[in-house]
């Protein structure tokens, strides 16, 4: 019999994944958020419930497992982690536990753990107000990032330089419906992502991958894999990430790390315990063979084994993030000569808005892919490609002008 499961979001590709692997899938999804006709293709059943919302996830759960149980809950997104794991827990379902998921979930809560067990310090303060927030900086002497708890895609965070900024930020974390924030120490070096694969408390770094930071420093631009890292830095990461993902409890399923390197050594930025965004999951497979999506699903299951040897780099893979300037398109254009081993998904199209560049949400115009024999020629073709596609914008108060004057 078909294995019946709940996916508590998921991107198309994942959804397809476990169908393949012959399982049964149920798709609980925030309304609005997916093409439910495509989803159907590889659904069992479609439930709307705001995964933003715990509570709201956890009872949605609860409900579809009344009406047919499921053997498991997963969920590849952010905010389905923490209540998955809670269905999970309460029916008796394995996977990790909710208690290490919540720590990974909480960044100030993974800080506290880190220092209880002397691994990566980093000096932070969790605070509550513009005056708290300017204390920390005085006492810090130095720049410092200021973050949500408990959000990704590099929503909402801020670096401060001094007390005399804490004002501002902390109005902006005000508008943005937060009544808490993160303030840690600022750190500077090159940074870089951990690609992981845990079965039964066993980890496995696949992959360690280089991240490209856009205008301000926050939102990725890009990532290649492998990562242009000596083999002695490689090691240290993987003995870091393996004791942090001790130090947190992670029993099983894939996870993604984020490290700076700094010249005073690693330093641990945060964690999750999902595979990584901005379709990591695919330069990974494309370079080392290792399908963490199908894995996700089909190790825990007992479908397939997890093969803790990986296999050396069969080749480089590199993603670039298509950029326009922000306004309505008016124009896209693609250049014919293209490089070879580049994978085009430009999503402008005319009349179509490009928001400012506040978060990783906000690259609305595409991505290029390409596989190269390296890391570094990846790249290369990756901006090649880049360079040829064009994508012009007019402001939207100037749209909106000339319609109030032909009106």
């Amino acid at each position: 019999m078909a294995p019946r499961i709940a996916l508590l979001g998921g991107r198309l590709n994942v959804l397809k994944s476990a169908s393949d692997l012959g399982c049964e899938v149920v798709l609980v999804h925030t309304p609005g958020r997916y093409d439910t006709d495509a989803a159907a293709r590889y659904c069992v059943d479609v439930v709307e419930a705001p995964l933003a919302d715990e509570e709201a996830a956890v009872a949605a759960g609860r409900a579809l497992f009344a009406r047919q149980p499921v053997v498991r809950f997963f969920s590849p997104s952010e905010l389905g982690l923490v209540p998955a794991a809670r269905l999970n827990e309460e029916f008796g379902l394995g996977g990790n536990s909710v208690h290490t998921v919540r720590l990974l979930k909480d960044k100030s809560a993974m800080r506290r753990r880190l220092a209880e067990v002397g691994l990566s310090p980093v000096r932070f303060r969790v605070v509550h107000s513009a005056a708290e927030l300017a204390e920390f900086l005085s006492e810090l002497g130095g720049p410092a990032m200021v973050k949500p708890l408990d959000y990704g895609g590099s929503a909402h965070v801020h670096r401060a330089e001094a007390a005399a900024d804490a004002a501002g930020i902390w109005e902006k974390a005000e508008a943005a419906g937060r009544d808490r924030m993160l303030a840690e120490e600022f750190l500077v070096g090159h940074e870089v992502s951990v690609e992981a694969f845990t079965d039964d408390g066993a980890h496995t770094v696949v992959a360690v991958t280089d991240k490209l930071l856009g205008a301000g420093g926050f939102i990725e631009a890009g990532h290649s894999v492998p990562a242009r890292v000596d083999e002695a830095t490689r090691q240290e990461i993987v003995e870091l990430t393996t004791r942090l993902l001790d130090a947190v409890g992670l029993v099983e399923g894939p996870s993604h790390t984020e490290i700076m390197i700094t010249g005073s050594g690693l330093r641990i930025i945060e964690s999750h315990n999902r595979a990584g965004g901005d379709s990591i999951p695919e330069l990974v497979r494309q370079a080392y063979g290792v399908d963490l999506v199908r894995s996700a699903v089909a190790v825990p299951l007992g479908i397939e084994p997890w093969q803790p040897e990986v296999p050396p780099a069969v080749a480089g893979s590199a993603i670039r993030f298509v950029p326009a300037e922000p306004g309505v398109v008016t124009g896209v254009e693609v250049s014919d000569d293209m490089p070879e081993g580049v994978t085009l998904d430009v999503k402008a199209r005319p009349g179509m808005v490009v928001p400012p560049l506040t978060w990783s949400v906000d690259r609305v115009c595409g991505q290029v892919i390409a596989v190269g024999t390296d890391a570094a020629d990846a790249a290369a073709r990756c901006d090649k490609a880049v360079a040829g596609i064009r994508i012009t914008t007019t402001p939207e108060t100037t749209v909106a002008g000339e319609a109030g004057e032909r009106a």
